[in-house]
């Protein structure tokens, strides 16, 4: 699993591409690697007339996910909670201690907290649990499990 984590930390973004349950209680998420596009279209920033504009979108590149690009599959065979923010309203929270980038794994974070304390899981049930991070562009999802994530890897065709 080390290679995996490794290989979602190393992609420039990501996009969360679908999430469900594929039975009671088991959390399936799909992501897929983004990467900077091509360039803006010459002749749409020549016509552009606003010269601020003109010159933000001389540099513009999309973010985009193409063909080559990789697709991660994460699941969870049990979680005790999830939940999915908007990363337009998330900011980093120093008190929060966590290892990764885009894929983190939090020992003190407030879902945790939240967690705790609406919940009744603790160390001894359902055992010793761990709150996964993945951020991806416009999304964060936090998974509360006692698993970590097994890991698929392919290619987007």
């Amino acid at each position: 699993m080390e290679n995996e984590i490794a290989a979602i930390n190393s992609c420039a973004w990501l996009y969360l591409n679908e999430i469900g349950e594929p039975c009671d209680n088991e959390l399936r998420i799909v992501l897929h690697e983004a990467v900077s596009g091509s360039a803006a279209n010459a002749q749409d920033v020549a016509d552009e007339s606003d010269p601020v504009l003109k010159k933000l979108l001389e540099g513009a590149r999309p973010i985009i996910n193409e063909k080559g690009c990789r697709i991660f599959e994460l699941i969870w065979p049990s979680y005790i909670a999830y939940s999915i923010r908007n990363e337009s309203y998330t900011s980093k929270d120093d008190s929060e201690k966590f290892t990764g980038r885009l894929f983190v794994e939090y020992s003190v974070s407030k879902y945790l907290d939240f967690v705790s304390a609406a919940t009744f899981a603790d160390q001894s049930y359902p055992g010793p649990f761990k709150h996964y991070g993945v951020c991806c562009l416009n999304h964060i999802v936090d998974v509360v499990s006692t698993f970590p994530p097994q890991i698929k890897v392919s290619l987007c065709a």
